[in-house]
């Protein structure tokens, strides 16, 4: 059984209540995602959180793509964003909300040694989702060279806007493009997307999962796939292992072809679910992909879910 839904709306309102200033910059919640692109070079990014765990009887999300390594986040009674370290069993600043004047906090998980300020004063942010009055964050590096954060720019029920990054070709920017935030959906232009969705099936012991690609009206796009399969899945538990894939047990003809395809359900699949086990809920991510040519475009999605 998929509890998800009612773990979201207890813990949602918990943050409402305690510091709702915190979780609307950055607002966790089972299903949110935000997507960014930097226009020069067309390179982008996913930021998404998931499922939730319960730790010393307080609720974390999974948080994939802020930084390299999933994290297990939550907001603090500081209102700033912590992540759960299990090595040193307890919680470490990820992000600080707080504007105090000249201090610098560390900002672990990124590529090189960082450190963050928050500013107190809002930036006029305008980007290809929208325009905002932004809290914004400066990052400085030590121990590396081209390489790191530059700044990021935060809004109240939206979240992370912009980020700056410094390479190698100098500085690119990053902007949100697309947010699903709860029921709201911001977007920069016409938008398709590739989604999974999961529910309990009838089948005792599986979770009926369908696969969807949404364009816009009246759009279509034609993909080419190097042999006559489309589309895969699997099934990680938390520590990444992969327990189930649909293509597994399955022979393909190793023939090219192109398929037309103008949005709607592509595959409903029966995912079989992990046994139960004594200890407690477990944490559980469902990946599902379509399996284009190499220099295609890809789609690809991902969500959580839980064994009681």
């Amino acid at each position: 059984m998929i509890r998800t839904k009612v773990l979201a709306g207890v813990f949602l309102s918990y943050l409402l209540i305690t510091n709702s200033y915190a979780a609307d910059l950055l607002p966790l919640a089972p299903g949110n995602a935000w997507t960014y692109r930097d226009a020069v070079t067309g390179e982008s990014f996913n930021v998404q959180v998931g499922t939730q765990v319960l730790i010393n009887d307080r609720l974390y999300h999974t948080l994939r793509g802020y930084v390299k390594e999933l994290l297990l986040v939550r907001v603090n009674e500081y209102g700033n964003i912590v992540y759960w370290d299990e090595e040193k069993a307890q919680d470490v600043l990820l992000i600080s909300f707080e504007a105090v004047p000249r201090a610098w906090w560390e900002a672990p998980k990124r590529e090189c040694p960082q450190e963050g300020q928050t500013s107190g004063a809002r930036r006029s942010h305008e980007g290809p989702a929208g325009r905002w009055d932004a809290l914004d964050i400066q990052f400085r590096t030590s121990g590396c060279a081209d390489i790191g954060d530059e700044s990021e720019q935060f809004v109240e029920n939206v979240g992370m806007v912009r980020r700056v990054v410094t390479s190698f070709a100098g500085p690119r920017t990053f902007d949100l493009v697309y947010a699903r935030i709860g029921t709201q959906v911001i977007s920069a232009g016409n938008v398709g997307s590739f989604k999974v969705t999961v529910l309990d099936s009838r089948s005792p012991g599986f979770w009926t999962v369908t696969l969807r690609i949404e364009l816009p009206a009246g759009t279509a796009i034609k993909v080419n796939f190097p042999s006559s399969q489309e589309y895969d899945a699997r099934l990680r538990d938390s520590d990444g292992r992969i327990l189930w894939s649909w293509s597994a047990d399955k022979l393909f003809l190793q023939a090219q072809h192109a398929r037309v395809i103008q949005g709607g359900v592509l595959a409903v699949l029966e995912v079989p679910q992990p046994p139960a086990v004594p200890e407690g809920q477990h944490a559980y991510t469902i990946e599902a992909w379509v399996t284009t040519g190499r220099n295609e475009p890809a789609f690809a999605a991902v969500t959580g879910v839980t064994v009681p």
